[in-house]
């Protein structure tokens, strides 16, 4: 059965990483992966893809080798990519059907396709051609130079053309104008170098009040360029980045700038409702690849979420009393109002800390 790019936009649907709109990272094989979102020309989509590099290593438009590559490829980008953006990367010939730019061209020789990293042909002739040296091809009824300059090799993402769907399918390859804007593929020889990203406060299963921080330190070889905050799960400010780490410094001298990993930014917890809530940080680096940690903490407050000098707490009628590690307050006055309050001694801090607050 044929699948069109309604059946594949329902599985991707199900399927979608939380960048979506992101450019997708992946790798097999040894081999990085990068699907650029920006539609291109196929010679703009070339250059801006050897204008990259991944661990020193410069980037191409990217071959396909084998059968499980080609697999894989198009098992990635049909689990990224939704609707909306599919309507983006589709050539004006009349398929109606999504491609994404690959490194193949026939442009110096109309029907030798060779691969541009390194000029090794794959085919030669039209769809009654044949493989050179063996090499891996996945045409669909392709390449037929339908437009009289069909130079540029690309992968279907749907059956195509519409309404006969006789051409090719999902994952075939099809000869295409170099004119044609379409997102691409950028291949790197090398595996990408982990991200690391540590959340240090909010405290993981802690107890947050009044103001306080988002701290931690994040790290990549490629450089972190953003950091940004969501809380429960809407995006709320990024963070300035650079912080002094000496100890992350000396913990991974080999990755440059590595001292200055940390960051730290004043958060005031109580403009937050009572309750269980949930701070993620996503920090994303030069490459584009990206690494998140969350922390789930509650939140005590008061009715207020600023509490001014002139409402200081008044404890003059209140009662204290300690048991173990915990100091009860009874009949804080509050901003006009009294309170119950509860603090905790905590050796993460080594201070006490508010833990509860109720009305009394």
């Amino acid at each position: 059965m044929k699948r069109t790019i309604a059946n594949f936009a329902l599985s991707a649907l199900t399927l979608l990483p939380a960048g979506v709109f992101a450019d997708l990272i992946f790798e097999h094989d040894d081999h990085t992966y990068k699907l650029v979102v920006s539609p291109a020309t196929w010679d703009d989509a070339k250059a801006s893809a050897e204008a990259m590099s991944l661990g020193g290593n410069a980037g191409y438009l990217a071959r396909i080798d084998s059968e499980d590559e080609n697999g894989a490829i198009i098992a990635a980008l049909v689990e990224h990519l939704i609707p909306a953006q599919l309507a983006n990367t589709i050539p004006n010939d009349g398929s109606e059907a999504p491609f994404v730019w690959l490194g193949g061209s026939d442009a110096d020789v109309e029907g030798s396709w060779a691969w541009t990293n390194n000029s090794d042909l794959f085919w030669r002739g039209d769809f009654n051609g044949s493989s050179v040296g063996g090499r891996y091809s996945n045409w669909g009824l392709q390449p037929d130079n339908a437009g009289g300059a069909e130079n540029a090799l690309a992968i279907g993402m749907a059956d195509w053309p519409e309404p006969f769907y006789d051409l090719g399918a999902a994952g075939q390859w099809n000869d295409l104008e170099e004119g044609n804007a379409l997102f691409y593929l950028v291949e790197f020889d090398t595996t990408v170098e982990p991200m690391r990203l540590v959340l240090n406060e909010p405290f993981i299963g802690g107890v947050h009040t009044g103001v306080g921080m988002i701290r931690g330190w994040a790290l990549s070889p490629e450089g972190v360029e953003r950091l940004e905050v969501f809380i429960d799960g809407q995006y709320g400010f990024d963070i300035p980045y650079g912080d002094p780490r000496a100890d992350i410094g000396e913990a991974f001298s080999e990755i440059e700038n590595s001292a200055t990993a940390g960051f730290s930014v004043p958060f005031n917890y109580s403009a937050l409702s009572t309750g269980e809530h949930t701070i993620t940080v996503v920090a994303t680096d030069a490459f584009g690849d990206s690494i998140e940690r969350s922390a789930s903490f509650d939140v005590v407050r008061f009715d207020k979420p600023y509490i001014t000098r002139e409402e200081t707490p008044d404890l003059q009628w209140s009662l204290v009393s300690g048991y173990a590690d915990y100091i009860s307050i009874t009949g804080a006055q509050v901003g006009g109002k009294s309170y119950n309050i509860r603090l905790q001694w905590q050796a993460r801090t080594q201070t006490f800390e508010i833990i509860d607050i109720s009305p009394q």
